[in-house]
């Protein structure tokens, strides 16, 4: 789901660019502004210009609200530390590892099940999985290449037992890793290890425009505010690729959540984004003369802020909450 809020975010900020996806991610999402030379220069205008135009766009359509005491997420009660270890057991006792091919691509897949105690209100970040270490081999002995980044599918499902002629109903949690993998010579050999993450807290601070300029803590990390701008947050801070996840409730006047179907975060230069506060109309042909080609290769010198990002204009408070995954477990699958 994050990949796909990502490539959302990157489509629409960048959707008139002629670049190559991969060159958007290096350039925009990796802070690799070397990568910007005279044969994609112009797409490159095209791509900050259409993004300066998302900040000055707002969505004036209705929105829904709930109490913030309603909101399942932000009030979620956690399970203890003994249910989560339990889930992790679980999880590695259930744990398998498969070969997946298709036409155009091979892939491992990781699937599991850990037992659900309550309804999940925040069900796609309950659970974090990653790979930490690969000992996969081809049938040379070859190491298996594996791409990091997964998909990710979630499903549940229901299995009864019967205690003492009482059936007792227990629902699980299907989770299902996949990530792609290099070519391969015949069968797979050796295994994977995975780092198991459950989500134990969500860390929250409310904020509001009297806190523009200030810095908080939140997860234990020092963050500044710099601004809210339309439906946009822009904090400071957080380093790229740096694995924090921050997510706004945004709040009427009556401290009320407005509720937001998609949200995200992304990086943006801090280069643009003071030129655009500077002045908010640009032209393409202002921002060609402010960024030269020179310029624009070494934005990455300065860094990135954050934007974070809601369906509906930031016009009172809101609150920042970030997701802490307390318990964790390494758990090798073999092939």
């Amino acid at each position: 789901m994050k990949l796909i809020t990502i490539i959302l975010l990157l489509h629409c900020c960048l959707m008139n660019a002629q670049l190559s996806f991969e060159d958007r991610i290096a350039i925009f999402f990796k802070a690799r502004s070397e990568k910007i030379n005279k044969e994609n220069l112009g797409a490159v205008y095209d791509a900050i210009y259409d993004m300066t135009l998302e900040f000055k766009s707002i969505n004036k359509a209705k929105y829904v609200t709930e109490s913030l005491k309603g909101n399942k997420i932000y009030n979620k009660t956690l399970l203890s530390t003994a249910l989560n270890e339990k889930g992790l057991l679980s999880f590695k006792q259930n744990a398998t590892l498969e070969l997946e091919t298709d036409s155009l691509q091979n892939f491992i897949v990781l699937k599991s099940s850990l037992p659900l105690y309550r309804e999940e209100a925040d069900a796609v970040n309950s659970v974090s999985i990653s790979i930490k270490e690969n000992k996969l081999l081809e049938k040379n002995k070859g190491k298996v290449n594996i791409n990091k980044n997964h998909t990710a599918n979630f499903g549940t499902f229901r299995d009864y037992t019967k205690v003492n002629e009482v059936e007792k109903e227990q629902t699980y949690k299907t989770i299902e890793i996949k990530n792609s993998i290099g070519s391969t010579t015949g069968p797979l050999t050796g295994s994977v290890v995975y780092e198991v993450k459950i989500l134990t807290a969500y860390p929250s601070i409310k904020l509001g425009k009297s806190d523009f300029g200030k810095s908080f803590l939140l997860n234990n990390k020092k963050i500044t505010l710099i601004n809210a701008t339309n439906n946009i947050i822009i904090v400071d801070g957080i380093q790229m690729d740096e694995n924090i996840d921050i997510t706004a409730i945004n709040l009427d006047k009556k401290e009320n959540v407005i509720k937001s179907p998609s949200t995200g975060r992304y990086p943006i230069y801090k280069d643009l984004y003071d030129i655009y506060t500077k002045n908010p109309n640009l032209t393409k042909e202002q921002l060609k003369k402010e960024l030269p080609l020179e310029k624009l290769q070494k934005m990455k010198v300065n860094g990135c802020y954050y934007a974070i990002v809601n369906d509906f204009p930031f016009k009172n408070n809101f609150i920042l909450f970030s997701r802490v995954y307390g318990i964790s477990k390494d758990i090798e699958v073999k092939m």
